[in-house]
Order: structure tokens, then C-alpha cells, then sequence
């Protein structure tokens, strides 16, 4: 195998946007569908499970992106810039999420929404600060009795355990230890989410939450970046994922998902390894050929548009769509149009003036790095 470089694409991935926005469509509609007046037929596992599919094809994406920006980094500056990677993202997911905790917590405060009711233990409790801790310290997929607001944190602290973890296996090991890294997680997990089950609290919401029980979605992702231009010199690979990625992505994922009707503990321990390679088949055929139909509906304005606004989707469904509440704003079908214009209000607000001081971070590391390679080249004949 060659030395493994940054995949070949463009700068900017193709068809990314667009797959982040079918990620957080499912999500909406997942968590949608049992909310207060929307349509009986829409309320049934199958329908809100896919709020969950979503988030794992995000975490297949996060994978895929977070390598392949933490190796055109080994390739333009021989090294991962750790601190560079670290101030990009803080600047990227710190502000918006900061700030819907803080909403949130004052919209407690004021009486409009109720922290003290526990999902898990289907109670009220009277110290909520814990929850508090739980979002505002990334450990929410640790916090197994939660409440409706900060519940879907659990996937970001996720995300957030990973860029901790992936950069510094990378930095350290080089990115052909990193490799086995990764297919060592992706071989492990079903026995860790087997003994999670067997000797664990037997908890389902751990085998789909804890960092241990779902890395193996992250780590597909960084396999298939890692190995991407290696897989771009093998012919087969290339004519199968032209033609039969997306029936294979769509079957993997169907059965994956599809055990649980036969034992929900299989579909965690085993399932979720079928998903992930489908998700990430999906992926590739997309990030390769742009131009074929899925390609093209990934990159239809509308949808790229929505993956653009997935970050304050994602945050701001949460308080709309919530099953347990007949409040007006949260019955369907407002609920979702509602969703959207405070995702809207948080990125133009909050998001974007944010993510335009990481670019000027980035240009002006560019523009530095230019001017020094100018002045230190030698006079050309």
C-alpha cells in the first residue's frame, strides 16, 4: 500500500452538504413523527428510528471529513497543526452550542420549559444542575437518566470525545498505525457493545449513546478516508461502487437496523456494524461520482442548503419536537417551520460570524505561510 495521503478530491468534498443535509432530514423527521398531531401511521418504530440512523450517517461523515482535514494538514505542513485543528473547531461548535445551553437554561428559569422531568426514570427531580454539567462538559451520552432539552447533546459529545481522541492517534502514530487503529475499533466493537450487554447495566440507550459502544461509526469513516486513494487503483472496487453502492448501502442498512424486529439486542451488538459500512459505501459512491443520480440529488441547492444549516438544525429541533409536549410550537406540522427559523436566527446570529473568523484564521495562516516561502525561496535563473 502507498503512503497514505489525503484522499483526491476537491477542496471542497462534493456531495457532503447534501448527505449532511439527508442526515438531519432524518433526524427531524424521526423525532417529528411522534410529536403531538402529526399523523398516527408516522408513529411507529420504523418511522422514529431514523432519527438515530441519522446520527450515526453523521457520525460516518465526521469520520470521513475529520481525517481527511487532519491529512491535507500532514501533506501542506508535515505535521498536524493540533492547535490550529483545535481553535477551528472550538470556533465551529463552541458558540452555537454555548449559546442554546444558555437559552435553554434561561427559558427554564423564566418557567417555559421543564428540566426537572427525567426521561429515563420518568420522574421530576429537583436538582437539575447535573444535566447542566452533563451538556456543558460534552458527557451526555454518559447521562443516562436526561431530559428532553439536552438529550440530543449526547451525540455532539460524542463528536466531541472524538476530536480529542483522532487527532493526537494521528499526531503520535502516523496515519498507517492510525489504520490499524481504526480496523482494530471497527473489529472490536461488537464484542465491547456484546460484554456492554452481558456485564454492563444491559442498558440499549448505552450501546447507542457511550463513546465505546459507537466509535466504530466514527472510526469506518476515518478508514475509508485513510484508505481512499489506495481504493481509487482498484478497478472492481471503482466499477462497484458505481454501480452497486447504493442498493448494497440501502440492503446493509435495511438489515442492520432491520434485526432489532428479530432481537434489538443483536441489531446493537451486530447490526450496527452493517449500518455503518452501508452508510459509508453511500459516501463513497457520492464523494466519487458526483454526477451519477444520487450524486446529483446530494448536490440539489434546497438540500446542500439544509446540510449548510445542519449544525443549528440539529441544536434547535430539540425544544420544538419533543413528543411530550402538545404546546402549539410543538405540534406538527409548525413545529418544523418553527424549528427552522430559530435554526436559521442561531446561524446567522451566532454560527456564521463565528465560522467567518476560523476562515480569516485560516487565510491569514495561508496568507503567512505564502509570504514565507517567498521570501525563503531562492532567485529563479
Amino acid at each position: 500500500m502507498h503512503t497514505l495521503t489525503a484522499p483526491q478530491l476537491p477542496h471542497k468534498i462534493p456531495s457532503l452538504d447534501g448527505l449532511r443535509g439527508t442526515a438531519i432530514g432524518l433526524v427531524i423527521f424521526g423525532h417529528a413523527s411522534a410529536t403531538h398531531m402529526a399523523p398516527h401511521f408516522f408513529d411507529r418504530p420504523i418511522f422514529t428510528s431514523l432519527g438515530n440512523v441519522g446520527v450515526r450517517l453523521f457520525f460516518v461523515i465526521s469520520g470521513f471529513l475529520i481525517t481527511t482535514l487532519l491529512l491535507r494538514d500532514i501533506e501542506r505542513h508535515d505535521r498536524i497543526r493540533l492547535g490550529n485543528f483545535y481553535l477551528r473547531r472550538t470556533l465551529r461548535i463552541f458558540p452555537a452550542v454555548f449559546f442554546y445551553i444558555g437559552a435553554i437554561w434561561l427559558l427554564h428559569l423564566a418557567g417555559a420549559v421543564d428540566l426537572t422531568y427525567k426521561l429515563g426514570s420518568r420522574q421530576h427531580v429537583e436538582n437539575v444542575m447535573p444535566d447542566l454539567i452533563h451538556a456543558l462538559t460534552f458527557t451526555q451520552n454518559y447521562n443516562h437518566d436526561y431530559n428532553w432539552y439536552f438529550n440530543h447533546l449526547w451525540s455532539l459529545s460524542v463528536e466531541e470525545q472524538f476530536y480529542l481522541l483522532w487527532p493526537f492517534t494521528l499526531f503520535f502514530l502516523g496515519s498507517r498505525r492510525s489504520l490499524i487503529v481504526g480496523l482494530a475499533i471497527l473489529a472490536a466493537a461488537p464484542f465491547i457493545r456484546g460484554m456492554m450487554f452481558l456485564y454492563g447495566t444491559g442498558l440499549e440507550i448505552a450501546m447507542s449513546r457511550e463513546f465505546q459502544a459507537v466509535a466504530d461509526a466514527l472510526a469506518t469513516g476515518c478508514i475509508f478516508a485513510l484508505i481512499h486513494n489506495w481504493l481509487s487503483e482498484r478497478v472492481t472496487y471503482l466499477k462497484f461502487i458505481k454501480r452497486w453502492a447504493f442498493s448494497t448501502a440501502i440492503v446493509l442498512v435495511g438489515v442492520g437496523y432491520g434485526i432489532a424486529f428479530v432481537s434489538r439486542p443483536l441489531a446493537y451488538i451486530f447490526g450496527a456494524t452493517f449500518a455503518n459500512i452501508g452508510m459509508v459505501l453511500l459516501l463513497q459512491h457520492i464523494v466519487r461520482y458526483p454526477d451519477e443520480l444520487i450524486g446529483r440529488v446530494c448536490n440539489f441547492k434546497p438540500l446542500m442548503w439544509v446540510g449548510i444549516l445542519s449544525y443549528s438544525l440539529y441544536l434547535w429541533q430539540q425544544p420544538f419536537l419533543y413528543f411530550g409536549s402538545t404546546a402549539w410550537v410543538c405540534a406538527f406540522p409548525q413545529n418544523i417551520f418553527f424549528a427552522f427559523a430559530a435554526a436559521l436566527a442561531s446561524y446567522f446570529m451566532v454560527e456564521k460570524p463565528f465560522l467567518s473568523l476560523k476562515e480569516r484564521i485560516s487565510s491569514g495562516s495561508s496568507l503567512a505561510r505564502n509570504s514565507f516561502n517567498a521570501t525563503a525561496a531562492p532567485p529563479k535563473n
